[in-house]
């Protein structure tokens, strides 16, 4: 009987000797959100510098929305040598409510796979992830933030985004605006064409919508037919002028469904933030406001927001 463990009945050349033995691609560290805002939860970070910062201020690294973090809370910071990422370490900036790892407060600590970071309400989990893993978290991310029939962010997300911008502007005095639209007597489409074609039209013009904005622009189903816009960076009047295209590329888009042929128009009211704004609610009201007149001036109309006085064209 052979002896299995006889060297002369082991094939040398499928032995690797000690210390050659091939790495597997090195992989990526990631940190994801696993409670906190609802607008953030499933949200993952690739960890690829050899320091981040975390913070609820627009120049850090991983910016988290939780009014409970410090404007620069911590930062991370990640060792690598000649074998991959030797450490990972963390550290707290200073702050007043402090950085929590698997809940005990730290100042300074090296993080292992799995722990968990706490700073205000946020936790974050740390792990090492591949492609696969990344995909994994975006689609959940995905998921959370989109809107299933239209594939625009849903309404917590998109308002959301404005306080974002509301922060960044209050700092940068750098102007944005917003676009609120609603489709005219879209229930009329619902009626004559059945729900399943009113869905298909929505899918279109969110698809319209969509290829009509820049990359950094922002859009949201906020109802039924009522949509959001925001335009980071943007001042009023070119707003307007995009608000205006908009309105014709829906005036003439057909959706042609079964030999029949669905057109529809839109109303639009278009604000601009202002400095003296008290919150979100305030500049969407006024863009709600500007979109009812346009619904009252016979509709397929685009309004401005009447600031101090102003009036529209």
């Amino acid at each position: 009987m052979n002896d299995p463990f006889d060297e002369t009945l082991c094939d040398r050349s499928l032995v690797t000797p000690p210390g050659d033995e091939p790495r597997p691609p090195e992989r990526s560290i990631l940190l994801v959100i696993i409670a906190g805002s609802e607008t953030d939860f499933g949200r993952h970070f690739v960890l690829e510098r050899e320091e981040a910062t975390i913070g609820r201020d627009e120049g850090n690294d991983i910016v988290i929305h939780d009014g409970k973090i410090s404007k620069l809370h911590c930062a991370i910071s990640v060792v690598r040598g000649g074998r991959g990422v030797e450490s990972i370490d963390l550290r707290d900036l200073g702050t007043t409510n402090g950085t929590f790892v698997n809940g005990e407060p730290v100042a300074r600590t090296t993080l292992t796979a799995g722990d968990k970071i706490q700073v205000g309400d946020t936790i974050l989990q740390l792990s090492y992830g591949d492609e696969i893993d990344r995909e994994y978290h975006a689609r959940l991310f995905q998921l959370a933030a989109r809107d299933a029939l239209t594939g625009l962010y849903n309404k917590r997300h998109v308002l959301s985004e404005v306080e974002g911008q509301i922060r960044i502007s209050r700092r940068s005095g750098r102007p944005f605006s917003v676009i609120l639209l609603d489709i005219d007597d879209f229930k009329q489409v619902n009626d004559r064409f059945g729900h399943l074609a009113g869905d298909e039209y929505l899918g279109e013009f969110a698809g319209l919508l969509t290829r009509s904005l820049r990359e950094q622009d922002i859009a949201g189903r906020i109802g039924g037919e009522e949509f959001l816009v925001i335009l980071p960076e943007t001042a009023l009047d070119g707003a307007f002028q995009l608000a205006g295209r908009v309105r014709g590329q829906v005036e003439a888009f057909v959706l042609c469904r079964r030999d029949q042929e669905i057109r529809t128009t839109i109303s639009a009211g278009v604000c601009q933030y202002e400095p003296g704004m008290r919150d979100a609610s305030e500049l969407l009201e006024l863009a709600d406001q500007a979109m009812y007149e346009a619904k009252k001036a016979e509709k397929n109309k685009v309004m401005r927001a009447a600031l101090s006085g102003d009036a529209n064209p």
